[in-house]
């Protein structure tokens, strides 16, 4: 049987609402699995007109020119206000009470897995969540302290120590126990999630040069290589730590199935240097399948028509592969 993925809208504000739309009249996303959606039946009825997407809006769902019905989870059953282009309380509201949802159906059985479009942070901070993205709220949601997230573009893997913090914070933030964690996530998941057995690590320097002995930092010494030798210890193949702009080369990192950065930049910019249209986002640790496309709201361009939709399908598809994977094994 197919899976059943519940897709949340995101902010309303962003692109969302557009890309969840025409990725679903995408044959190739909906053929993967049984989607539903979850956020404001009026807001997508709203963002479908604008593109011009031959869907009407019914009690069941939407019904698409095919005739197939995409089902739809509402959270704003009164009048919705909404402001396109920027973030405000009321597109946190919104936004976060998808998400809620999405993880409800999804802690309760009645989907397997979710598929969540872009949030801003500053919305959600608006609307009394806090400054924080979908990895840290569905871990809140689901009670996980161990957790992680996975950024993918076809074999290049990157997870992260430290997540959405200033530049200025990631040095404090860096412990033994945290790295090693982050490296046992990568480990447990690219063997559950990818089917890979025992996956190769790298493990990327903080400090230029992996610190120059201790002269230009001393993380690498105190934090990083600690970590790595427990992580061996545990039979887990890792290497590191190595200099991020030779880790990230075209030449050495297809040797790895997986790269733990230190900080997002450190590698998001390699991600993105790789591509933008289908990179995935996916979250270790918590007991729902969830991945989203990999980048932000774009307020930008939101309400334009003009956003693609490449990552949206590249997300639901990749959901859809990741549960397939869970069932095939068992």
């Amino acid at each position: 049987m197919k899976p059943k993925i519940a897709i949340s809208m995101g902010d309303p504000g962003g692109i969302g609402p557009e890309i969840v739309l025409k990725a679903l009249f995408q044959i190739s996303a909906r053929r993967s699995a049984h989607f539903s959606l979850v956020g404001s039946g009026k807001i997508l009825e709203a963002t479908a007109k604008r593109l011009g997407l031959p869907i009407s809006l019914a009690e069941a769902g939407f019904k698409l020119a095919s005739g197939e019905t995409i089902p739809i989870h509402e959270v704003a059953t009164a009048r919705v206000r909404y402001q396109v282009g920027r973030p405000s309380r009321s597109n946190g509201e919104i936004a976060g009470k998808a998400i809620e949802e999405a993880a409800r159906l999804a802690l309760s059985g009645e989907v397997d897995g979710i598929v969540t479009a872009p949030v801003s942070k500053e919305s959600l901070a608006l609307a009394g969540y806090g400054m924080i993205g979908h990895t840290e709220m569905l871990a809140r949601m689901t009670g996980t302290s161990k957790y992680a997230m996975m950024l993918v573009r076809r074999k290049l893997r990157v997870i992260f120590a430290t997540g959405h913090v200033t530049i200025g914070e990631v040095p404090q933030m860096l412990t033994i126990d945290d790295i090693l964690e982050r490296i046992k996530l990568a480990a447990k998941y690219i063997d559950l999630y990818m089917g890979i057995r025992k996956p190769r690590i790298g493990v990327a320097c903080l400090n230029p040069h992996c610190g120059e002995g201790g002269f230009l930092g001393v993380e690498e010494k105190e934090v990083i290589e600690p970590a790595i030798r427990s992580a061996r210890r545990k039979r887990i193949k890792v290497d590191g730590p190595v200099a991020a702009d030779y880790l990230f080369s075209d030449a050495v990192w297809k040797n790895y199935d997986c790269i733990l950065a230190m900080y997002h930049d450190q590698g998001m910019i390699a991600l993105r240097s790789h591509g933008f249209d289908d990179v995935v986002n996916i979250t270790l640790g918590i007991p729902i399948v969830r991945t989203s496309p990999g980048h932000g709201t774009a307020f930008d361009i939101a309400g334009k028509g003009i956003a693609s939709e490449r990552s949206m399908i590249a997300a639901m598809v990749e959901c859809a592969r990741i549960i397939k994977r869970l069932r095939n094994a068992g």
